[in-house]
């Protein structure tokens, strides 16, 4: 693999502290060339200290995206200034429908876009805080990938500028379908769930691609939404397609991966959304992680 064009990713880095321990596992086996760490959860400080500890021992440098969460946990802003993005005791009550949603309610649109903006400057700041990202270098992608919604992304530009936030890479939620026709089997185990996924997030890459033109920044795509859940072998026929795609584009090609397993007694009233408890809780996470290690 051309490590100049494919970078090994895992997200949900932050989750719990069993979860973590399977990525650093990884970062120590020189498996994995970035992650994505969770700012708002309560496992957060331990989480940092943990990475910091550890990269020491990594095989080589690990390059941390912050991975900005309204679907779990507990928001960094005061209740007051996010009301529409929780609950009364400040869990986050967001979904993606919801967003999905509110992005074409020209009559809440602005209001909502307020308030994740100032949701996601204090949970950049709350990184940068913790020296666990290079303020200089700063890499964001977001948890259950909403901020390709138009919405969303507008909201984090406008973050980004307001605060000069030295922005170098947004990740670009590219996962395109014809990329799978040329390889046999490719298809096998379909997810209608998943290749609806990719629909909807490759329309809304187009507006990505032309912010990331505009700023200047290194485009992507993203492998990992198609197989989203179970990240096995048939990556390993599909893989070589994105590599060679990506290098005739100019791409990055992120290879994304949720190796890291929770256990049951890690969900705590903090999880509140049963879908999201059975995907951290996936035995196909272990399959991750092997695929993973195999690279």
């Amino acid at each position: 693999m051309n490590k100049n064009i494919i970078d090994i990713h895992a997200d949900d880095y932050g989750l719990s502290k069993q979860s973590d321990n399977d990525i650093l596992t990884l970062c120590q086996k020189g498996k994995l060339d970035s992650i994505s760490i969770i700012p708002n959860l309560d496992i957060f400080p331990q989480s940092v200290s943990s990475f910091l500890e550890t990269r020491k021992d990594f095989y080589h440098i690990i390059n941390v995206s912050i991975h900005l969460n309204f679907m779990e946990g507990k928001a960094i802003s005061p209740l007051d200034l996010v009301p529409d993005l929780v609950d009364s005791e400040g869990y986050f009550t967001v979904t993606w429908a919801r967003l999905f949603l509110w992005n074409y309610n020209l009559l809440k649109r602005q209001k909502i876009k307020f308030q994740l903006k100032t949701e996601i400057a204090a949970q950049i700041n709350k990184c940068i805080a913790a020296k666990i990202v290079d303020p200089d270098f700063l890499r964001i992608d977001s948890h259950q990938h909403p901020h390709m919604i138009p919405l969303v992304f507008d909201a984090l530009t406008e973050a980004i500028s307001e605060n000069n936030f030295k922005v170098t890479y947004i990740r670009n939620t590219n996962d395109p379908l014809s990329f799978y026709l040329l390889r046999k089997g490719s298809f096998k185990g379909l997810s209608i769930a998943n290749v609806l996924k990719c629909l909807i997030l490759n329309f809304y890459s187009i507006k990505v691609t032309r912010w990331l033109k505009q700023k200047k920044l290194k485009n992507s795509y993203l492998f990992g939404v198609f197989y989203s859940g179970k990240m096995d072998d048939r990556i390993f026929s599909v893989l070589p397609v994105f590599e060679k795609k990506s290098s005739q584009k100019n791409r990055v090609c992120e290879v994304l991966f949720h190796p890291g397993l929770m256990d049951s007694s890690e969900i705590t009233e903090e999880f509140k959304k049963t879908g999201f408890n059975d995907f951290h809780l996936s035995e196909n996470r272990k399959i991750e992680y092997n695929t993973c290690e195999k690279l």
